[in-house]
């Protein structure tokens, strides 16, 4: 039986066999979506009564609009760059990093920053910070 042409069932079966696996990876991708989605939605219900809160976080990535910070607790938010009014800063995408034109500060990947937790918005699973700076003898102050 070899070098036999395969018969009419085989080819139907391998055929089923392709459309029911597309099926379970569709599934699959799906169900790990789901999943994800209802851990951010936890984070943020987590966060909801937190609102004014100080946290000291990570930066774990920077855009042309602003910031993102993970928290200790895994929690990721953003600081919109229309937040952070102490200066003008400027994208720089080759460095990664946010620099500001008068006082040159430089935010970028892996720096820890202070943030307060300033709005929660559950429908979009979304937390946005502001920037604090500590001070001496003063505690923490909105940037």
């Amino acid at each position: 039986m070899l070098g036999q042409a395969p018969s009419r069932a085989w080819k139907a079966q391998v055929k089923n066999l392709k459309e029911l696996s597309a099926h379970c990876s569709r599934r699959e991708r799906r169900a790990e979506e789901a999943d994800r989605e209802s851990v951010e939605l936890k984070k943020v219900e987590y966060m909801e009564n937190r609102l004014g809160e100080v946290f000291p976080g990570i930066i774990s990535g920077v855009t042309s609009f602003g910031i993102f910070v993970e928290l200790d607790n895994s929690v990721e938010g953003l600081v919109h760059i229309s937040n952070m009014a102490d200066d003008y800063y400027r994208y720089n995408e080759k460095l990664y990093s946010l620099v500001g034109e008068r006082k040159k500060q430089v935010f970028r990947l892996a720096d820890p920053v202070t943030v307060k937790l300033i709005k929660v918005n559950k429908d979009a699973r979304t937390l946005d910070f502001l920037l604090v700076q500590e001070q001496e003898d003063q505690g923490p102050r909105e940037v």
